[in-house]
């Protein structure tokens, strides 16, 4: 099994059974160490990711404009939807608006897609485990208040948050450090005692930005072999 820091620039599949149940056995022994756990929501907890790309491809197409590939979407990953509307339109040469676009993103997804979303259940169980043990924890996630609200109502896991801070509660959106950073003053724990929860390259840049430790997930599992911390290599692209 590879580090955290390759897999995070590689998005590799998990490891082999064997191998990724001795990878998550010293995972568990290390988040020991941290008081509080920030989650991403879109692709870590909940398999809404792939519903959010359904979105952009039936908005793109409402704006005559090519599909992005898979990839180009998980590059994407863990930006802000006008972000990423304004990257799209630069990418095509458009002259389509990028506000438009990223407010028909939104009600596509609210409207048609959102709905079939639910949670990744090991990341889920995961969740409601380190709650249940006393530890703070948070979801940080680009989504909007309503999308994230009723997501996590939806699937029964707003008991088990102690914060939900979203995209529109900070200026900047990853991979800088806000959302993580004002997830933590949210739970009273300072950045060093908290581990973050992610599946995108965006999002783990932001994580190391914000001076905390993470564990990179893919697909609902584990794509790691331990916690990385800030003294070790992590991806820069």
């Amino acid at each position: 099994m590879t580090s955290c820091a390759e897999h995070a620039a590689q998005a590799e599949p998990a490891a082999p059974a064997e191998t990724a149940a001795q990878a998550e056995r010293t995972i568990r022994a290390q988040l020991d160490l941290y008081p509080a756990a920030i989650f991403d929501m879109d692709g870590t907890v909940m398999n809404s990711e792939i519903w959010h790309h359904q979105a952009w491809q039936q908005m793109l197409k409402d704006f005559g404009l090519p599909a992005l590939t898979t990839a180009d979407l998980y590059a994407y990953g863990g930006m802000p939807t006008l972000e990423i509307a304004k990257a799209v339109v630069k990418r095509f040469n458009s002259d389509a608006d990028p506000q438009a676009m990223s407010v028909r993103k939104a009600e596509l997804y609210r409207n048609e897609f959102i709905k079939h979303a639910t949670v990744f259940p090991k990341i889920a169980a995961l969740l409601k485990e380190l709650h249940s043990a006393g530890k703070r924890v948070a979801i940080a996630t680009s989504s909007h208040k309503f999308e994230a609200t009723q997501l996590l109502t939806q699937n029964g896991l707003m008991p088990y948050i102690d914060a939900l801070v979203t995209g529109d509660l900070v200026t900047r959106g990853k991979p800088n450090p806000d959302i993580y950073l004002l997830a933590a003053e949210r739970l009273n724990v300072a950045p060093q005692d908290c581990v973050v929860f992610e599946d995108t390259v965006i999002g783990m840049q932001g994580i190391k930005n914000a001076g905390m430790a993470a564990v990179k997930v893919f697909e609902g599992e584990l794509d790691c072999d331990h916690v990385i911390t800030l003294a070790e290599p992590w991806p820069q692209a």
